[in-house]
């Protein structure tokens, strides 16, 4: 019987001190799984969010001009810088004096004062980037010269440029006139004097001289209508102008 009491007892304590020493191992093997965890953290590197760049829109893709059939668009060169102006002057003319009843010269000209008036067209190519020393030139107008002789011209010439200055131009040029002259002249038949009205279209050969500066423009013309012995019929006119 006593040899039964101190086995249990013997027992007793070996229980009670299994029973005591689970937690401190369990508590062991908690604190080395929780140091193993952050371990592992302390060893990854932290992860940094990067905002990822906006995509660029592709730019919409350039419509086409529509296609234009016989026109050409491109700029013109060839047109030349364009001015009008509107001028007025004076002219003096020379006309061989004839014989009332023969119509033959008598070798003496008749000389009188006029005036005239117009409108000048200049197509100038000299202040263009090409720098073209070229310009051309037309007039219209009307001119009163030789004794109550109406003439309505129209004339175009070629005018070579030369640059005086920044503003100033200096033109010789050449160029034909066609004019419609209508005058009265007097006749004498059978010892009897009429007034006959003339209508005579008379072409010209023009040499011309002048200065351009704007706004103001000076011309001086020489008119050839005829060349010969006693049958020279000639004129100079003078203009001065304003363009627009």
């Amino acid at each position: 019987m006593r040899t039964f009491s101190w086995n249990g007892l013997l027992i007793l304590v070996l229980a009670w001190g299994a029973i005591h020493s689970l937690p401190l191992y369990a508590e062991e093997d908690y604190e080395e799984e929780e140091q193993a965890i952050e371990e592992t953290v302390e060893e990854e590197e932290p992860v940094i969010l990067k905002t990822l760049p906006k995509k660029k829109k592709a730019p919409a893709p350039k419509k086409k001009p529509p296609r234009k059939y016989f026109s050409d668009n491109s700029p013109r060169t060839d047109a030349g810088i364009f001015h009008v102006a509107f001028a007025a002057g004076g002219n003096i003319y020379i006309e061989p004096k004839l014989n009332a009843t023969t119509n033959e010269p008598v070798g003496d000209y008749f000389k009188d004062f006029g005036y005239q008036g117009g409108v000048y067209f200049d197509y100038d190519y000299s202040r263009m980037s090409d720098n073209i020393p070229l310009a051309l030139r037309g007039f219209l107008g009307y001119k009163y010269a030789l004794n109550s002789t109406h003439i309505f011209a129209v004339e175009g010439m070629v005018r070579r440029m030369f640059q005086v200055s920044d503003n100033a131009d200096f033109g010789l040029g050449a160029g034909v006139s066609l004019a419609t002259w209508f005058r009265q002249t007097t006749q004498v038949t059978a010892n009897e004097t009429t007034q006959i009205e003339q209508t005579v279209l008379l072409p010209t050969f023009i040499i011309a001289a002048g200065f351009d500066f704007n706004p103001f423009m000076v011309d001086l013309k020489w008119m050839i209508h005829r060349f010969g012995a006693d049958q020279t019929l000639m004129g100079a006119e003078f203009y001065f102008g304003v363009r627009l």
